[in-house]
């Protein structure tokens, strides 16, 4: 493409598909989306029973501490999220070269709850990680 038919206006666009880069980004930005849902699903395991359902039925005794062997598990994945979220957002700020070009917002925004889920984890149940 020469000079004259990019400043006529005229513009021809050379990207077929995404490139590595940008199939990089999206699937790093699920992968920390299913790793934060998976921490959530192992805080809910570890976390204590209260007095509902069958528990209150058939007379059980509820749990009432935290399941401390799953605490560092849920620690080590909010971290893999954090750090596949500052990943996916470097292969994003990669690509924004255009106008056209977009940051992904599921990206911070998972960023986001991953850094504060990780400083309010530390802060709860930081002497009893490890």
């Amino acid at each position: 493409m020469n000079e004259k038919t990019e400043r006529s206006g005229s513009f021809h666009e050379r990207r077929r598909q995404a490139d590595w880069v940008v199939n990089g980004a999206a699937i790093l930005s699920v992968l920390s989306w299913i790793v934060a849902f998976t921490v959530l699903l192992v805080l809910e395991m570890a976390s204590p029973d209260g007095m509902e359902g069958f528990t209150r039925t058939f007379g059980g005794i509820p749990e009432t501490t935290w399941n401390y062997t799953l605490l560092p598990a849920a620690f080590i994945l909010l971290i893999f999220a954090l750090i596949s979220c500052i990943a996916a957002f470097i292969f994003n700020a990669m690509r924004m070269r255009r106008k056209t070009d977009k940051y992904r917002k599921s990206i911070l925004i998972i960023g986001a709850f991953t850094f504060v889920g990780l400083i309010a984890f530390t802060v709860r149940f930081g002497s009893q990680l490890f």
